[in-house]
């Protein structure tokens, strides 16, 4: 099992290209189709305009010299309407979608693309923001787990995929709660296993502490370039930036961060 379709989301920021070069190791080594979407509002300025296109354009001719087929899509209006209908309509499996350096999520969360995104999307959603463009190839990943729950098999697909296009290394991160002993839970030690059958280098790792404090501290320390972190199940999209470790991981990373949420 791996990705056949991938669709990297563009704008005219240049995070989305950095994101974007994600997309392309991961088609490049899951021999997979490419289509790279772009979707701006009615009115948009000849600046913005000329940004988006310059970006797509380059990022079409480095696909065409990895050899993966791809597609260039623009439509124009809201993207949190459009993206889940075009992902349908292109049978996508996997979505990357960048996360722009100045948005914030707060109180008022059912308004912001990205939730509605994670509500919608019928394929695995990978959400990124980009702290680090001069490093957009992870050597270190670090994957910080509680217990495995839904979309297992997704994300472990995921991790796989991602590690081996870039040949990167996979720390597994288990956070303990403060009564329980640090000790590596059987599903996350089989979750190793499983990681290694695709010839994944990975390593493991126990603490104990606040969640989102132990997770940064460990990607600095042990300097890593990026974090995977999980969403799976309604309780968690529904408290996601409103106080879930996640969010407030991916509100301030200490590096490169990506929110995967298997596909429904």
């Amino acid at each position: 099992m791996s990705y056949c379709r991938i669709m990297s989301v563009v704008n005219e920021h240049t995070v989305s290209t950095v994101t974007a070069r994600y997309a392309l190791s991961l088609a490049a080594s899951c021999k997979a189709e490419l289509v790279l979407y772009a979707a701006h509002d009615k009115g948009s300025s000849e600046t913005l305009l000329r940004h988006l296109d310059r970006h797509l354009e380059q990022l079409v001719t480095d696909a065409a010299a990895l050899g993966i087929p791809v597609t260039r899509i623009t439509e124009i209006g809201t993207i949190g309407t459009l993206l889940p209908k075009r992902v349908q309509a292109e049978k996508a499996d996997l979505v990357i979608f960048p996360l722009l350096p100045y948005k914030r999520y707060g109180a008022a969360l059912a308004r912001h693309t990205v939730h509605r995104l994670l509500r919608t999307i019928p394929a695995d959603l990978a959400i990124m923001r980009v702290i680090a463009m001069a490093r957009p190839h992870p050597g270190h990943i670090l994957v910080p787990l509680g217990k495995v729950t839904g979309g297992q098999e997704r994300r472990l697909l995921f991790i796989a995929e991602l590690a081996r296009s870039f040949q990167s290394q996979v720390t597994l991160f288990h956070l303990a709660g403060e009564r329980d002993a640090k000790v590596m839970p059987d599903d996350i030690t089989r979750f190793g296993e499983q990681l290694r059958q695709h010839q994944v280098t990975v390593h493991a790792r126990c603490s104990r502490g606040d969640v989102g404090k132990a997770i940064t501290v460990e990607a600095v320390t042990r300097r890593h370039d990026l974090i995977v972190l999980g969403a799976s199940g309604r309780g968690v999209l529904g408290r996601l930036f409103t106080g879930n470790p996640a969010g407030e991981i991916m509100q301030q990373p200490p590096c490169n961060a990506v929110l995967f949420r298997a596909a429904p």
